[in-house]
């Protein structure tokens, strides 16, 4: 992936109840400690939904360290990623429903209850789940088997809802910094603000850059390969229009420069069926092979001339 940016604005109207605690489920809040889920359409608890459903809710994303759509089918039963193209475009299958390019999607992704949008080409080309996504959210819930009901068309693998962390009345926020190996570096940084007592916005940031783990050997591309180089940022206002009436508006941006992963060769047929396509593509694999062994590569050294 190279070079994407984005900018996604969401609007949406809620009327809501009068009374204060039907308030606080509107915003994702408990009084009891409940998990609030919108799996239907609706706040409601999450043991009074009656489908196959798994949440993670800030903590298990925070402790799993979850940062892009390639991380969450580590985690959820049923659903798994295809990364092939990177972990920024990964793909979701459930339960052998794939999403892959060329093919109507057959899990759909909403952000705060809005489909995201998919490219269609030649290769996987993500999920509308893409850098930022899992930035400051409330939860994320798979929902798994057909949602056509509710969901419209392309659901009949499941639905994948990503909810982000609704503006609040409390002063509140956060910094969170990470260092690793590559000289890895991420800082995320939440705070929310209640200009008055209706209205409320939030800002999140993320900001996270990684050498890459593959060596390129071919002086045309990039040194580096694998990398990761992205920054995203959202602000969800939050106004409350009248004691029924709410306008809740989110502002996204994300640019990323992002290198991914190429494949590489271990071995090739010098002896492919005469007449086929195999035999005339052997050459250019054995040539690969033998460039590599020459210069005596290892494991993680990839050979790509494509400067982007």
């Amino acid at each position: 992936m190279k070079k994407l940016i984005g900018v996604a604005i969401l609007t949406k109207m809620l009327l809501l109840g009068t009374s204060v605690h039907a308030q606080e489920q509107a915003r994702g809040i408990s009084s009891d400690d409940d998990i609030i889920v919108t799996a239907r359409r609706s706040d409601e608890r999450l043991q009074d939904v009656p489908i196959s459903i798994t949440v993670l809710d800030s903590d298990a994303i925070t402790k799993r360290n979850i940062y892009n759509a390639g991380d969450l089918g580590a985690y959820v039963p049923s659903l798994s990623t295809n990364s092939q193209y990177g972990p920024q475009k990964s793909s979701f299958s459930i339960r052998g429903f794939v999403q892959e390019g060329r093919t109507s999607p057959s899990v759909g992704v909403y952000f705060a209850d809005v489909v995201a949008a998919r490219a269609n080409t030649g290769t996987t080309s993500g999920n509308g789940a893409g850098v930022g996504s899992f930035m400051d959210l409330q939860n994320v819930q798979v929902l798994k088997g057909p949602q056509g009901t509710l969901f419209g068309r392309n659901t009949t693998g499941g639905a994948i809802l990503l909810v982000p962390a609704k503006p609040t009345d409390r002063l509140e926020g956060s910094i969170e910094g990470t260092i690793g190996n590559f000289d890895a570096r991420r800082v995320q940084g939440v705070i929310n603000i209640p200009l008055s007592d209706t209205f409320r916005v939030r800002a999140a940031v993320d900001r996270h850059k990684a050498d890459g783990y593959l060596r390129n050997r071919n002086e045309m591309g990039k040194s580096r390969l694998g990398d990761t180089d992205y920054i995203a940022a959202r602000l969800s206002i939050v106004g409350d229009l009248t004691p029924d009436l709410e306008n809740y508006t989110i502002f996204s941006y994300s640019r990323s420069n992002t290198n991914g992963v190429v494949p590489k060769y271990f071995a090739c047929d010098t002896s492919p069926p005469a007449g086929t396509l195999a035999e005339a593509l052997a050459p250019l694999g054995c040539a690969q092979v033998a460039r590599a062994k020459a210069r005596g590569d290892g494991f993680w050294d990839v050979d790509d001339h494509n400067p982007n």
